[in-house]
């Protein structure tokens, strides 16, 4: 019997379809060999090599060689087509014009209705690997903390802008995950607002608290600890669970087991141990699918000097791997039917591990 199964974090509804249930084997798409992945590719921009053919660095960690050269191990760039165009880059009118629209959001009011505003932040892509065939299951602990580490500097310092509200940190693969290029890379997003999607997640994070006087993350972490029957990896920071309303099939879910509102909260030891459950997870996903297209975006609040009061969120990362297709029910009610249940795909984590 299908099951209707409520989200606590998104207030969304998810029906489990366990009739149909569905193992790795049996998602075709994910499961198509597009043959061997080289190592340089002399045609990706992103390959050490190919530095010209993308704009200057922003940053880099490099072994050797000098700015915009081989010798780096993780580079960071300016999005070539970006979403959304920096300060800098900008006309002194379109600054004033989005400064003024920031003041005044949107509402649900007659002044709204044909809002808008110039498309001022920031797009960096932060190319993760100088291999192209680089993977976050081959990763050694070192590469992927370090990669995790540049992902803070770089969210540390685009909150120093004024204008920007939320940084969005998100990794898109595959062509089913809306990935351009094969290199493996994150991208980076200021946005002058903080996104309705987010703002409810932190609502209700307030709304639980308000009721309980707990964080909803962490009682939900320690039920599901308690539980042991949907846990894809865990040490001894971190846990990663297939939620229990997943949307998709073999979602994951990556929390620190201990209160932790921001991304900025890492230290050099939990940046090694968020390594350790990444790999373990994407390690599992790779022996299970040949070709898995996915979205990792990181939830976290800005860092404390940016935090106007106390915030009762929990930062974390999604993982949705991108197997199910989203149809009428999804567009429409946004209610989402999820043929694999989660209890299964934390059995085949297991079998993985």
């Amino acid at each position: 019997m299908p099951e209707l199964r409520y989200d606590i974090l998104s207030g969304t509804y998810t029906v489990i379809a366990s009739e149909r249930a569905k193992r790795p084997n049996e998602f075709r798409s994910a499961q198509e060999c597009k043959g061997p992945v080289p190592e340089i590719d002399p045609g990706c921009p992103f390959c050490t090599g190919n530095e010209g053919m993308t704009p200057p660095e922003i940053y880099a960690l490099r072994d050797a060689g000098q700015e915009n050269e081989p010798g780096w191990r993780v580079r960071i760039v300016p999005n070539k087509f970006p979403a959304l165009r920096p300060v800098e880059h900008s006309e002194t009118s379109e600054v004033d014009s989005a400064k003024a629209a920031s003041k005044h959001l949107p509402d649900v009011d007659d002044t709204s209705m044909y809002w808008c505003m110039p498309g001022i932040g920031a797009h960096e892509v932060v190319i993760e690997s100088n291999r192209h065939n680089g993977t976050p299951g081959t990763y050694t602990i070192e590469q992927m903390a370090e990669i995790l580490e540049t992902l803070k500097q770089r969210y540390r310092i685009l909150y120093d802008e004024k204008h920007i509200r939320y940084v969005q940190i998100f990794r898109n693969w595959g062509p089913e995950g809306g990935a351009s290029l094969l290199h493996p890379h994150f991208q980076i997003i200021g946005l002058p607002f903080v996104p309705p999607e987010v703002s409810m997640e932190i609502s209700r994070f307030r709304e639980y608290e308000s009721k309980t006087g707990r964080c909803v993350m962490c009682d939900y972490i320690e039920r599901e600890t308690e539980k042991n029957v949907r846990i894809a990896a865990k040490n001894d920071e971190f846990i990663a669970l297939c939620p229990f309303a997943s949307k998709y099939s073999f979602e994951t879910l990556v929390v620190p087991r201990k209160h932790s509102v921001t991304f900025s909260e890492l230290d050099h030891e939990k940046a090694r141990q968020l390594a350790d459950i990444l790999i373990s997870v994407f390690r599992g996903y790779e022996d299970m699918f040949s070709s898995l297209s996915h979205n990792m975006v990181f939830h976290t609040l800005p860092p404390p000097k940016r935090l106007r009061k106390h915030s009762t969120d929990h930062w974390h990362i999604h993982v949705y791997p991108r197997l199910n297709v989203e149809a009428g029910l999804e567009k429409g009610a946004a209610v989402w039917i999820n043929p694999t249940p989660p209890e299964l795909a934390a059995v085949q984590f297991s079998e993985k591990g």
